[in-house]
């Protein structure tokens, strides 16, 4: 007969063995249809205010070897204020994550702010925007069916339809095809979806029919896009976008590169805050720094 002692023995080891052998959290990937402003920008928490500075640079000096350079080149710098190119934006959301006003400030002074309503279903109902002195510049207007899907757009410049966008759907909502007017020149554009409802395909035609490029995005195992490769009617890659990410979802570093221009853009990011945002990216092309973005938070407590 085995002792109290050693029975209680066997039962911690066995209790400690089932432990380590839990099953990871199952992933949830939200689809496309699903995702709130903040889920279609990748940034993380309930955030309520965010400020994004932008300081175009090109300088000579900052020219950039590796990315341990990025800190100390910033930090050795001129203050960014000094920038001839300055502008700044400042966004505003609900607390479900939802753009309610989106305001940019240019570096000469002109600015302008666009705000954006909802209805009780957290479905987009409209948007105006505004001069810097208050003044309605444009609006928009959206059209749902009786499913509750978006079928149409429309855009206004005072009471002229400028612009409109009108969407065949698929049995979720998801827009698979979509023509866009321009008074009379239309252009149309179609989506193709995995079965976790995020977007594969984006082909854009010509107003004659003809294929004009075509966009194959690829995910990581956690929906987030790692791949994009944009293509000319054929087979010939002109664009190529690469994004990495932190095992935490947290966005490292993205290359950019047109090779129709043979530009290569690399933008990396740093200072991550408590919710895994970042507050500062850095882009640079051909080894310089041409600009450099910081962001500021606050959130819904």
């Amino acid at each position: 007969m085995r002792t109290p002692t050693i029975t209680i023995l066997i039962l911690t080891l066995v209790a400690c063995l089932s432990g380590c052998h839990k099953k990871p959290e199952p992933i949830v990937i939200t689809p496309d249809i699903e995702k709130n402003h903040l889920e279609r920008n990748h940034i993380f928490g309930k955030v309520k205010y965010l400020e994004t500075e932008t300081f175009n640079l090109q300088r000579d000096s900052l020219s950039v070897k590796d990315t341990a350079d990025l800190k100390k080149l910033l930090a050795a710098c001129d203050s960014l204020c000094d920038a001839p190119d300055y502008s700044s934006s400042i966004q505003r959301y609900t607390s479900d994550g939802y753009l309610m006003e989106f305001v940019k400030h240019g570096h000469i002074g002109n600015a302008y702010y666009r705000t954006y309503t909802y209805n009780n279903e957290a479905r987009i109902t409209g948007w105006n925007e505004y001069a810097h002195d208050s003044t309605l510049v444009t609006h928009g207007t959206y059209t749902y069916d009786r499913n509750g899907f978006l079928v149409g757009e429309q855009v206004y410049q005072g009471d002229s339809l400028v612009m409109s966008f009108a969407h065949t759907t698929d049995g979720i909502g998801n827009a698979i095809r979509t023509v866009q007017s321009f008074g009379k020149l239309k252009t149309a554009t179609e989506n193709k979806y995995n079965e976790q409802g995020l977007v594969t395909q984006i082909t854009e035609y010509e107003p004659d029919g003809k294929v004009f490029k075509t966009a194959k995005i690829e995910y990581d195992n956690y929906g987030d896009e790692v791949n994009r490769c944009v293509y000319k009617a054929g087979d010939q890659m002109i664009e190529y976008t690469y994004t990495e990410y932190a095992q935490d979802g947290r966005v490292r570093k993205v290359i950019y590169e047109d090779k129709l221009h043979h530009v290569k853009e690399f933008h990396y990011f740093f200072d991550y805050d408590t919710h895994k945002n970042w507050q500062t990216e850095v882009c640079a092309v051909d080894g310089r720094i041409v600009y450099v973005k910081q962001r500021k938070f606050e959130y819904y407590e």
